[in-house]
């Protein structure tokens, strides 16, 4: 037997550990390669546009360490590789799906979503996948997995001292860009990324996904303690403007109106789209509380998805821009108290009932109505024997729960309806009248899937006026004062249907706004165009209510921007109105204002300390 001298030993070693990292660096190539493919793909770009950038090599640094540390602990490459790329495409899947539907990217924030899951939000979601195909690739994937374990060389010895330093250095990698750490944000800095404030879409194509959710995270630490621009606070306080827009709409009443405010899901008028020339007979109730009250457009802080943020903005009037990296306000803003409307009521005597047939849990709704001031929450277990119309609870039956939370009152009442029977998907959905449903007329040269989604649609949002006109009617006829608020959450994803028909201005569908009115006891009829931070300003003076500080702000950036929407003014009023929010927020807001400008600058940098 011929024995090998130790140099030759220490050679082949050499070119064996070589050889391994060589391996190693190819597939880690692969890997950034394609990472950018399918990032490019997940938008529908050419494969590999903007490739060559800054932004397409650091976008693929998480992705590579994943792959180091699953190398370390599973200590075979090929199953590592697989595994990371398998997590890859999987993020690019999500990625693709939600840009399909609900016109946004995969951000940081969808970590907070992952964090609350439950049954509720897995059905929601499985709506959207095919859950078959989920499982055959588990199944799959598990398969593989098994058969790696077992057949695949192991790659580092027992006793690798270099396995143990990757896994270290890969983990350390990982948990520090979890984390935020300074080398993030000067890695994934928005000047090199070529970040588009407020376009996650454009920074995402200069900078890819991974990217972009790192910049954010680093972002969103920052968020919430922003500082307070002190000069658009001032400048936007000693505007002239807007102070006839305080006073109360309607004139002080012996009692107090109930008031109830319905936020109607994916409620918005098809008439402004192409071909559909009115919707009179199809949604009259809606056009006839236009008619009768105040109301008009509203522009909302989402599109095809994302209820919390107009619900959020609507119950705070916080505008959600001046947090700009916030995408699930529930999830991501939790203070004891959150400043709403509702607390201004309860300091009125109202009692303050929230309503949603939906799972508690869902979007944190059972913590956030509590800090926003619900005294109570009526969710799905409320509901157990109420009749479906589709994929989710009647809005019948909403309605019966309005009407008979109402009939038990024992003092003037707030009731913040939240209807859910109109939420997608549209497709192959369930409706209790198919026959109604197939006559509604649709816009010409409509393709099979459009035509079915949109008429599924119009089934829901005529249902959706019906309940409103019974509930109207039902306040009419109670005898007492009462004020009825709605309005739409947000346009539809009517993936379809939108890419099939044009809107009437030309513009795309997160462009487009939805209706709102108030009507009730003294409302006189309007139109304006709102936002839906402005709105708890309205209904607390139709409601014959003095304004507290940031209400009267509020009703002021309102009425400026109406009589003067010049540019260089709506930067002045933006900017002002989101430090002012900020302050709000923080409970600083009144002790700033009742200072002088010298006194109030100490407030606020006070504030923005904390």
């Amino acid at each position: 037997m011929a024995i090998i001298s130790q140099p030759l030993v220490a050679r082949r070693t050499v070119v064996t550990v070589a050889l391994k990292v060589v391996l190693v660096a190819v597939l880690s190539i692969a890997l950034w390669f394609s990472t950018w493919v399918l990032d490019r793909a997940s938008m529908k770009l050419a494969l590999f546009a903007y490739g060559w950038t800054y932004g397409s090599y650091v976008n693929a640094i998480p992705v590579v360490l994943v792959f180091l540390l699953l190398l370390a602990l599973l200590n075979r490459i090929v199953l590592a590789f697989a595994i990371t790329l398998v997590l890859t495409t999987a993020l690019y899947a999500a990625n693709y799906l939600k840009l399909k539907y609900l016109d946004i990217p995969v951000s940081f924030s969808d970590a907070y979503l992952l964090g609350n899951l439950h049954l509720s939000t897995l059905k929601l979601l499985s709506d959207y996948v095919n859950t078959w195909y989920l499982l055959v690739l588990a199944v799959l994937a598990a398969a593989f997995v098994a058969a790696s374990v077992w057949l695949e060389r192991r790659y580092f010895g027992r006793r690798s001292i270099s396995r143990a330093g990757l896994a270290l250095i890969a983990a350390f990698g990982l948990i520090s860009a979890g984390a935020g750490a300074n080398w993030v944000g000067s890695v994934y800095a928005g000047s090199e990324l070529r970040v588009t404030p407020f376009s996650p879409l454009l920074t995402q194509l200069h900078a890819g996904l991974i990217s972009s959710i790192l910049h954010t995270d680093v972002e969103h630490r920052r968020t919430m303690n922003a500082p307070i621009d002190v000069n658009a606070a001032q400048a936007f306080v000693a505007m002239n403007g807007g102070k006839d827009a305080a006073q109360p709409l309607v004139a002080g009443q012996p009692e107090r109106p109930d008031i109830v405010v319905v936020q109607s899901e994916s409620f918005f008028d098809p008439g402004i789209l192409k071909d559909i020339p009115d919707t009179d007979k199809t949604l009259p109730n809606l056009h006839r509380a236009l008619a009768a009250g105040m109301g008009g457009t509203m522009k909302a802080p989402t599109f095809g998805g994302g209820t919390l943020r107009t619900e959020f903005e609507v119950l705070t009037s916080v505008p959600l821009a001046a947090y700009a990296h916030v995408e699930f306000p529930y999830l991501q803003i939790v203070q004891p108290v959150i400043p709403s409307f509702v607390r201004v009521l309860r300091k009125h005597g109202y009692q303050t009932v929230a309503i949603h047939a939906n799972d508690p849990t869902f979007w944190n709704r059972n913590v956030a109505f509590k800090e926003i001031g619900f005294q109570r929450f009526l969710s799905k277990t409320s509901f157990l024997h109420a009749k479906q119309d589709g994929w989710f609870t009647s809005d019948a039956a909403t309605t019966d729960k309005i009407i008979a939370t109402l009939n038990e009152a024992t003092s003037p009442l707030l009731v913040f309806a939240v209807s859910i029977e109109a939420h997608g998907p549209y497709l192959n959905d369930p409706v209790d009248d198919p026959a109604r449903r197939d006559a509604i007329s649709a816009p010409a040269g409509m393709g099979d899937k459009a035509l079915l989604e949109y008429r599924n649609y119009m089934y829901h949002i005529e249902n959706a006026d019906r309940q409103l006109g019974r509930l109207w009617d039902f306040l009419v006829h109670r005898g007492r004062p009462f004020i009825l608020v709605f309005y739409g959450d947000h346009l539809p994803a009517l993936t379809y249907a939108f890419g099939q028909v044009d809107f009437d201005n030309g513009q795309t569908g997160p462009r487009q706004y939805v209706p709102w009115f108030i009507v009730g006891s003294g409302v006189e009829h309007g139109t304006q165009h709102i936002e839906s931070w402005m709105m708890g300003s309205d209904i607390l003076r139709s409601a014959g209510l003095p304004l507290p500080p940031y209400y009267r702000l509020v009703a002021k950036a309102q009425s400026a921007l109406e009589k003067n929407p010049d540019h260089q003014r709506q930067d002045v009023i933006e900017n002002g109105i989101h430090a002012l929010a900020r302050l709000h927020m923080r409970g600083k807001l009144d002790a700033y204002l009742a200072h002088g400008e010298s006194e109030g600058e100490a407030h606020v940098t006070t504030a923005s300390n904390r």
